[in-house]
């Protein structure tokens, strides 16, 4: 990794894996369900803020999406 690449924590990894493996996925509450995963709206909040995920609505039930950076990290082997 390139010092110009983000860091980011091994929590925040396995949040974008699931993100991007799984298309189960409902805010309940103070958690994401995806898939078989719970990943807290802080977490989320900090993947927005890195450009990593976005929330969208789809069917009027929000989703979370990977921007292209974050399937771009996906695709590096990041997760």
């Amino acid at each position: 990794m390139t010092s110009g690449e983000k860091q980011l924590s091994r929590s925040a990894i396995r949040s974008l894996s699931a993100i991007h493996q799984y298309r189960y996925q409902r805010r309940s509450g103070r958690v994401w369900l995806v898939g078989d995963k719970r990943i807290s709206t802080s977490t989320v909040a900090s993947l927005e803020r890195e450009a990593f995920v976005r929330e969208i609505a789809s069917n009027g039930a929000p989703r979370l999406v990977l921007t292209d950076e974050g399937k771009r990290f996906i695709s590096q082997g990041g997760g």
